[in-house]
């Protein structure tokens, strides 16, 4: 009787294993005469798992699964599935293998959305497999800075957190490549990383770190990684100094200064990304004004001979007897990371006062000795006037000026106004030698222009003024006191008689 009822269970079970889990029945039989008796047993279904996430580790528990009796099965089987395609994943440490409990918790879970089911198991039987759980999702390990990513200065220690990595792990740092990269000095707090998966860590970026964007990397022990981008931008250039001149602190024109004269030094400075800053700029003026080796300058947008500037010192004065001719300069820039350049330039110093030497027409209207269009006035001075003494904004170019032509017992005359006709030039008036230049009076229009040392003034409109035609004759210059040279010397107040005798004018 007994043999046959281990045969009969030897044979159920066979059968039970070749079915597989959806099949799960255990069975034995008695055959012959007496009270033997045959049963079949099937495997019980899995209880879906609850599921909780604290950081990388995923914890299950479930319901018991029974045989009749109830006698609970001695095991189960845990699987992980890809909650997006429904595939079985491997189950990691934990809940991997046989489960004899009712719980487990799987260590160091992949990133990604999953859910789990049960399988009871019974020695080699295998029960139905439970319904999913919920889905839980597990984080990707991050890394990130607290710190500014710039880096203007190196070394750099730089501050963060990291997260999503595994319970248990050590970390250790590499620069731009996870394998190969430079090691890193950097620490986490805790030093082990607890249950969260999470940590403070600061990582130090070394001297030598090359300009440009880099990826530090935070390396896990257990295989878990995670990158963050940082920038290099140390200032390895001293600054540029691309303009450098001294002017007076008057007029337009630059490059030219007197003996007891005052001037600005000015610069253009730039510092060549990636830049640092500029820490100073100053200005050794010792062969102009003795002992002034390092006069600061201020940034600020300046303007001077139509030359645009960003630095400029204060007004300094020339030593009271200063030899004429060419005086070196230099100019100092110097980065908050103390790198410097120096570039030098020079001044001319110009003691001679320049003077009014001639004053001529030209005919360009047609008519000899007739006041027209384009006919021109030329003021010649020894050397070059700074424009702007003459006219306050005149750079030399053609500008617009107002023309008075007057009649008068004692010679008609020409008056040289603005184009407002509000002021009258320096260039005072042209005394015309004659009373037959003029009829009427009036005023009309001109354009005024620099070239070297002379001065042209072309007639554009007569107004209401009316012009005969005069005969030969010698014209005379009044000039006015005001205007000076390009290194500021006065030029005097005088009458200049033309040259080259009587003529027919214009």
């Amino acid at each position: 009787m007994r043999t046959r009822t281990k045969l009969a269970i030897a044979v159920a079970l066979t059968a039970l294993v070749a079915a597989g889990p959806g099949v799960a029945l255990a069975s034995w039989a008695a055959g012959g005469p007496g009270s033997g008796r045959s049963e079949a047993v099937s495997m019980p279904s899995g209880n879906a798992p609850s599921v909780s996430v604290t950081g990388r580790n995923v914890a299950l528990t479930w319901s018991a699964s029974s045989l009749p009796g109830p006698t609970p099965v001695n095991g189960y089987v845990v699987t992980r599935h890809d909650a997006a395609t429904n595939v079985a994943q491997t189950v990691g440490a934990g809940c991997i293998g046989t489960v004899s409990a009712l719980t487990c918790t799987e260590a160091a879970t992949p990133a990604g959305t999953w859910y789990y089911k049960i399988t009871p198991k019974q020695g080699a039987w295998l029960g139905t497999q439970s319904s999913a759980s919920a889905n839980v999702t597990v984080a990707a390990s991050t890394l990130t800075f607290s710190s500014p990513t710039t880096m203007a200065t190196l070394p750099t220690t730089l501050a963060g957190t990291i997260a999503g990595f595994a319970t248990g792990e050590t970390i250790t740092f590499r620069l731009d490549d996870p394998t190969t990269g430079t090691i890193l000095t950097g620490s986490s707090t805790p030093s082990t990383i607890p249950a969260g998966g999470g940590a403070s860590i600061s990582v130090t970026i070394p001297t030598g770190t090359s300009n440009g964007a880099h990826t530090v990397y935070a390396l896990g022990s257990l295989g878990t990684q995670a990158g963050a981008g940082i920038t290099v931008a140390v200032d390895v250039a001293p600054p540029t100094i691309t303009a450098q001149t001294i002017a007076k602190t008057t007029g337009y024109s630059a490059g030219a200064i007197k003996q007891g004269g005052t001037y600005y030094v000015y610069a253009t400075v730039t510092d060549p990304a990636p830049s640092s800053g500029i820490s100073s700029v100053t200005a050794n003026v010792n062969n102009v004004t003795t002992g002034s080796i390092a006069v600061n300058m201020v940034v600020g947008v300046y303007s001077v001979n139509g030359v645009s500037y960003n630095y400029r010192s204060a007004s300094l004065t020339a030593n009271a007897v200063l030899a004429a001719g060419a005086k070196t300069f230099s100019v100092t820039a110097t980065d908050n990371v103390a790198l410097a350049t120096t570039v030098s330039g020079s001044v001319t110093v110009d003691n001679t006062a320049p003077a009014a030497s001639d004053v001529q027409s030209g005919n360009g209207g047609g008519t000899a000795g007739k006041i027209q269009v384009n006919d021109t006035i030329v003021f010649t001075f020894s050397e070059a006037i700074d424009p702007g003494s003459v006219m306050g904004g005149f750079t030399g170019a053609s500008t617009p000026v107002t023309l008075r032509f007057q009649t008068t017992g004692g010679g008609d005359n020409v008056r040289i106004y603005n184009a407002a006709n509000t002021l009258l030039l320096p260039l005072n008036r042209l005394n015309l030698g004659g009373t037959a230049y003029i009829t009427t009076s009036g005023t009309g229009t001109g354009s005024m222009s620099m070239t070297g040392s002379t001065i042209t003034i072309t007639i554009t409109g007569m107004g209401t003024a009316v012009s005969g035609t005069a005969p030969a004759s010698t014209m005379s210059w009044v000039v006015n006191a005001g205007m000076y040279d390009q290194a500021g010397n006065a030029c005097p107040a005088v009458t200049k008689t033309q040259t080259g005798g009587p003529k027919v004018n214009f």
